[in-house]
């Protein structure tokens, strides 16, 4: 059983190619640019996220209407939310993508943040990361906040805290925008064996594809 790819074997040029080299400082321009070229899957989070956000906006209406007839319950749970998820919920978000990262054997865990761009991530540091296993850490927050929000929601139907977890979960979907970029370059790519990898020194990450002969 062939050992686990390094970064230097990505680098032969006789069997893999360099697709992309992405610095951490241009990580915004690296999502817009997938976001802008990618049809199905941004059109999919898209719709999903037109959702959210009318979603948020009928409830945070209501708080604010309730609110000027003298009940501030919801207005207050809302605030609540927002706290949270400016917070809390950024760590949790990361964190999240560093337990998948552990899951799926990648080690040397770190975390970076471009506070003046709201930017935050986690690396793996010269790690590299096989296709799937990429989606799986790509995927995981989304998927995780998402079914504990939905039983929050569930669990405390008509209760003020319920309003408090669809808030949540409608936040959270803007902070997957990154991660769903980041997959929509592998579906821009489609067809591709990708693997990439972090230079935390470099501070830049890389993507390779698998030449086929």
């Amino acid at each position: 059983m062939r050992s686990k790819l390094t970064p230097e074997d990505l680098q032969n040029e006789n069997e893999f190619e360099l697709l992309k080299e992405v610095s951490h400082q241009r990580l915004r321009e690296f999502i817009v640019e997938q976001i802008t070229k990618e049809k199905t899957i941004i059109r999919i989070y898209s719709v999903y996220q037109v959702i959210m956000i009318m979603v948020f906006t009928f409830i945070f209406t209501r708080g604010i209407i309730f609110s000027f007839k003298g009940n501030h319950e919801l207005i207050v749970t809302i605030g609540w939310s927002l706290l949270f998820s400016l917070s809390a919920l950024i760590v949790i978000h990361e964190l999240l993508h560093a337990l998948a990262y552990l899951a799926t054997g990648a080690r040397r865990i770190s975390f970076g943040v471009i506070l003046k761009k709201f930017i935050f991530y986690v690396m793996a540091d010269r790690q590299v990361i096989a296709p799937r296993a990429f989606h799986i850490v790509a995927l995981t927050p989304f998927l995780v906040v998402k079914l504990i929000c939905l039983f929050g929601i569930l669990q405390f139907y008509n209760d003020q805290l319920m309003y408090f977890f669809l808030s949540v979960m409608c936040l959270h979907s803007m902070f997957c925008a990154g991660d769903i970029a980041m997959l929509a370059f592998y579906r821009l790519n489609k067809g591709k064996e990708i693997y990439n990898f972090d230079d935390r020194s470099e501070g830049k990450t890389y993507f390779y594809a698998r030449k086929i002969y």
